[in-house]
């Protein structure tokens, strides 16, 4: 019974490696969504994020009357992050952060 031993081995080696190379489920992003937010071009309006963050939100107009809102947020005065996204007032719009998805509908005056 010489083939049996072999084929054992290599069975166990199989499962051996198959069992290392799981990888870990990616995290879960929260959504934090903020709903209408009144902004005026050019000024900076804060949001408080309800999860211990703050997002700063500038927008500034661009063609074809779309604004670019340049987003600071904030975390005990830490920049955890400054993504900029191109929207249209009143059309919602969504930002992946670190470990969120920040959803609004940007309703510049």
């Amino acid at each position: 019974m010489k083939l049996g031993l072999p084929f054992a081995t290599l069975a166990a080696l199989a499962l051996f490696v198959s069992g290392c190379s799981k990888q870990a489920p990616p995290p879960v992003q929260q959504t934090i969504d903020l709903g209408v937010v009144d902004l005026n071009n050019g000024t900076p309006n804060q949001v408080d994020l309800k999860n211990g963050s703050t997002c700063t939100i500038t927008p500034r107009s661009v063609d074809g009357g779309r604004f670019m809102l340049q987003l600071q947020i904030e975390k005990n005065g830490v920049v955890l992050g400054s993504p900029r996204v191109e929207a249209t007032s009143d059309q919602p719009v969504s930002v992946s952060i670190t470990d969120y998805i920040l959803k609004l509908t940007p309703h510049v005056k």
